[in-house]
């Protein structure tokens, strides 16, 4: 219940692709509810199809669950007790899979697979894996044991591993990021949780995929740092570029994190656990004194109208917003701000270690990307065609 009325609810993972077939789906964000959600109607179910179309699956489930209360009002007609009601949790899960008929049912998990389930999130949350991780981990595994919905996770074999990674690759192509998370999850499962290595010992892993990330000229990055009329907003993107922050480290920041005796952006916690320190500028430091002064956020360096954490979706907007006033037409996310922070240091000649240590890489391969986007160091290379008597 949204507004006194009846919703749908989307429930998934934090990822712009999502985020963006959500806004395609015609998806607006509840700040109450935390979470997207779109009209109780059949055309906005088609909508939600239709978007996430090749995105990722939709698991409608939870539209097929009934309210535990009815909430006060009329009742809802038979078209609406069909689509059921977004009370709570309940709604459409997102998962990042291809899309599958939305006629098609999906197996509820049985109690040994239940069991196992628990089993699995109990040693995640001791191993202390990251929150977004275990729920990855998770759905990925539930997804898995769903497609044997007769058998005991112990009685699911390595054939027929190989046979559901062989259904994702080829009847459901899914992409390679994704069949790759259910190999780490499946492994994980029958490895640590289950104690039996050599079950999935030979799973093979799709071929790594190596993309380019997007990356802005200085100019267009100067033009988005300076399209923001709002003071916080303008913190926020500047900070993100001249730290060289992921999103979710932005808008987890506390005031504390910002040290000026050393010039420092303390980030506690970043991706994989780990602390590190990046840079602050002393034009952020110089805005920042005025945000502190005119905003005066107790906890968070930047928080919600509720003194609670800054919500990624509006970090989200208000970089939309900034990109459009620029007239950038480019595509670009915040993160892309992440990627042009990398090159741009690696263009004025920032050795590339440093860089790593920066951007909290863990791998030097990973940060080593940056050299084949970076166009300053291919300006100065001539074509052998150029020395061709031709």
């Amino acid at each position: 219940m949204h507004d006194a009325k009846r919703c749908i609810a989307l429930n998934c993972p934090y990822d712009e692709e999502l985020i963006a077939a959500a806004k395609k789906a015609g998806a607006k964000w509840s700040a109450s509810h935390k979470r997207w959600y779109v009209p109780n109607a059949p055309e906005e179910l088609k909508a939600i199809f239709a978007a996430f179309k090749g995105v990722a699956w939709v698991d409608m489930n939870g539209l097929r669950k009934k309210l535990d209360t009815e909430p006060p009002g009329p009742k809802p007609s038979a078209m609406q007790r069909s689509l059921g009601s977004s009370g709570g949790t309940q709604g459409t899960q997102v998962h990042p899979t291809p899309s599958r008929s939305k006629r098609e049912e999906v197996p509820s998990i049985n109690p040994a697979q239940q069991e196992a389930l628990a089993t699995m999130r109990r040693k995640l949350e001791v191993a202390r894996y990251s929150a977004n991780t275990i729920e990855t981990y998770l759905n990925a595994t539930k997804l898995f044991f769903q497609h044997f919905p007769k058998k005991e996770p112990k009685n699911i074999g390595a054939g027929d591993i190989e046979g559901y990674q062989h259904e994702l690759a080829s009847v459901r192509k899914v992409s390679n990021s994704y069949l790759n998370q259910v190999v780490n999850a499946v492994r994980y499962y029958y490895k640590d949780v289950l104690g039996d290595a050599y079950r999935v010992k030979f799973i093979e892993r799709p071929r790594g995929e190596r993309k380019l990330p997007k990356v802005l000229s200085e100019q267009e990055v100067a033009a988005i740092l300076k399209a923001p009329t709002n003071l916080k907003h303008r913190c926020i993107l500047m900070l993100i570029y001249s730290a060289g922050l992921r999103l979710g480290e932005l808008i987890a920041l506390e005031r504390t994190d910002i040290i000026p005796d050393r010039m420092q952006v303390l980030i506690r916690g970043g991706k994989g656990g780990k602390d590190r320190v990046s840079l602050l500028s002393n034009k952020v430091l110089s805005q920042l004194d005025q945000y502190l002064d005119a905003y005066r956020p107790k906890r968070y360096l930047f928080e919600g109208q509720s003194g609670e954490m800054y919500s990624a979706a509006s970090v989200q907007k208000v970089f939309k917003d900034a990109r459009a006033r620029a007239g950038i037409t480019a595509p670009a996310s915040v993160h892309t701000l992440r990627h042009s922070f990398a090159t741009h240091l690696l263009e004025k000649g920032t050795d590339l270690r440093y860089i790593q240590t920066l951007l909290g890489h863990s791998s030097s391969k990973t940060t080593e990307i940056y050299t084949h986007v970076s166009t300053k160091a291919l300006g100065n290379i001539r074509s052998p065609l150029d020395d061709l008597d031709i």
